[in-house]
């Protein structure tokens, strides 16, 4: 279900073309080596060998959290990788479905017509009548949230029994209903929030714990013949993908950072692969020693599949070959714990923020849900729209938000969201407690998200600054946020005299920073060339403001060595004046 409601059918339709071959080749090419392999070099029965060419010819995006970071998801090899998924998934759990339903006694035409005939009546009851419920569902009842999510449920239930009547597996019932209802259910809502959540901590870990249970674990270290069946079928799985990639690429005149991308994202397999030969190996058609080999192959071809899609993503990025994706707000967040310290923050963000952007500083307070949250909230805002109306002169520049959630950074995030937020200003935390080290600070958990943000520790009025050391790791150019932030750090407050010395690999990004900071007469500008993993030592005095960016891991311009020296070196310079910059990918 959680598949078929996250491959979004209107994807298909920006690269219609290229999924469809992509998906027919997909599918084709490791089906074919699956029979191969498994027939002739592992002298298995055919049905064995088609159990093995449709987990052959499955896939799922694993890898595609990392062309998200990466801002390259509007490229033509992600969404020709997202319309093939669709494709091939489907054509794998169809096929799979005949398989498992066994001999009927019937000629294969007979067979074929009594099958084929009640799923497309099936299709078309499911598809036509599934989004028109819900569209009603949804705009009748509105605001009981646990009533929806068990209306999904139920819908879920009633396909995988009419899937399970016409003689088809549930997990088709589950697969179709996702599809047709991905539509009903928007992405960034809290629905699709309680679906992933129930999905990924109770029944996905539940069915994997099932399955690892049926794993000999004694068979990896007493059976070596193990080890060369599962070599024959990761290399046969990943020869499959990597041949539908480059006859993708020749036909539909692809490049080859594309090519090596497609594959990457196509390469993984995960719960459709497991799914397929759970099922055979409950059917007693195919033996225990495909199933461990199963998965070893998972384990293998995600990481690979992982490992490709982030070297040629990034290098495809790197090249030029794709235009970033363009900033859609210019908006700023300010999250408030504490009333009396929020001065020094909305402050900075002003001088950040555009003087041409319509939209004004979000100031939040998140309160826990508690019986006195009613009281909570008033005393709240009322604190912060006093202290906040000396910044609204003559217009609002500065407006409150009040939040009821129990988590902080997921009711930052979440209100990030509904507002196109594209920054975040927070205050620097201090150093790490024992329960943060376990569960991670706001400042972790905000890290593992999308946004763009900037840990303020303010021991002096910016204005105050003399001299401002600015950190930028090779590059930050191709990130989606680059010229927000670069036109944020122009906008702060040097004095007259003073100096900006600025650590990167080249004089790139200096120069855009000394031509925004050309209307400051007397502001000297250094560049201190430094290489991707330099140590750069930090010190604090007085007067001094460090800039430091620190980007995420697995987005472009993330550097180990230079993020561990960073992370290190922060708390020495907490008795100073310092920002924190992580650059977003998410607008």
């Amino acid at each position: 279900f959680l598949i078929g409601l996250e491959l979004d059918p209107d994807k298909l339709r920006t690269s219609k073309r290229q999924s469809i071959v992509f998906g027919l080749f997909t599918f084709s090419f490791p089906f074919l080596l699956g029979i191969i392999a498994s027939k002739y070099l592992l002298k298995q029965d055919l049905s064995s060998s088609l159990f093995v060419a449709l987990m052959f010819s499955s896939h799922t995006l694993v890898a595609y959290p990392v062309v998200r970071k990466l801002g390259v998801t509007g490229d033509l090899a992600v969404l020709t990788a997202i319309g093939g998924t669709i494709i091939t998934d489907t054509l794998v759990l169809v096929l799979l479905s005949f398989l498992v339903q066994g001999n009927t006694g019937l000629p294969f035409p007979a067979h074929l017509v009594r099958t084929i005939l009640p799923f497309g009546v099936y299709l078309l009851v499911i598809f036509y009548g599934y989004p028109r419920i819900a569209r009603w569902f949804f705009a009748n009842v509105k605001r009981d949230r646990p009533v929806h999510f068990l209306f999904l449920m139920l819908m879920v239930s009633i396909s995988s029994v009419m899937a399970i009547l016409i003689g088809f597996e549930a997990i088709i019932g589950a697969f179709v209903a996702g599809m047709a209802l991905s539509r009903s259910v928007p992405r960034n809502s809290l629905l699709m929030h309680h679906v992933d959540f129930v999905g990924n901590i109770l029944f996905i870990p539940v069915f994997l714990i099932g399955t690892g249970l049926l794993i000999n674990i004694r068979v990896l270290f007493t059976e070596p013949a193990l080890w060369l069946t599962f070599l024959f079928l990761f290399l046969g799985a990943m020869a499959g993908k990597w041949l539908a990639a480059y006859f993708t690429q020749k036909s539909m005149g692809m490049s080859l950072n594309q090519r090596n991308l497609l594959f990457g994202l196509s390469g993984s397999r995960a719960a459709a692969a497991i799914a397929v030969m759970l099922l055979g190996f409950e059917r007693n058609l195919i033996d225990e020693h495909l199933l461990d080999a199963t998965v070893l192959i998972i384990l293998g071809s995600c990481l690979a599949g992982s490992f490709l899609t982030d070297r040629y993503g990034k290098r495809m990025v790197l090249t030029g070959m794709l235009e970033t994706e363009a900033k859609l707000t210019d908006i700023i967040l300010v999250p408030i714990s504490n009333p009396s310290h929020m001065a020094q923050l909305v402050t900075l963000a002003l001088k950040l923020q555009d003087r041409m952007s319509p939209g004004p500083v979000y100031l939040l307070s998140i309160v826990q849900d508690d019986k006195n949250t009613r009281e909570n909230i008033t005393r709240i805002r009322s604190v912060l729209e006093a202290n906040v109306s000396e910044f609204n002169d003559l217009n609002e520049s500065v407006k409150v938000i009040t939040r009821v959630d129990m988590n902080v950074s997921g009711g930052i995030l979440r209100t990030a969201k509904e507002y196109l937020v594209s920054d975040i200003i927070i205050g620097w935390g201090g150093r790490t407690s024992t329960t943060r080290k376990i569960f991670g600070s706001v400042f972790d958990q905000l890290y593992n998200g999308g946004k763009t943000m900037y840990v303020c520790n303010l021991t002096e009025p910016p204005e105050d600054t003399e001299k401002m050391v600015i950190l930028i790791p090779s590059n930050l150019e191709y990130e989606i946020s680059y010229s927000l932030i670069v036109e944020r750090i122009s906008r702060l407050p040097v004095k007259s005299g003073g100096t900006v010395e600025i650590h990167a690999p080249h004089a790139k990004i200096p120069d855009a920073l000394r031509f925004s900071q050309s209307r400051k007469r007397n502001i000297k500008i250094l560049h201190r060339p430094m290489a991707p993993n330099a140590d750069v030592s930090l010190t604090a005095a007085s007067k001094k403001m460090h800039v430091i960016i620190l980007p995420r891991k697995q987005t472009v311009s993330y550097h180990a060595g230079y993020a561990v020296s960073i992370r290190r070196q922060i708390l020495s310079i907490e008795q100073g004046s310092f920002i924190l910059i992580v650059p977003g990918f998410e607008y």
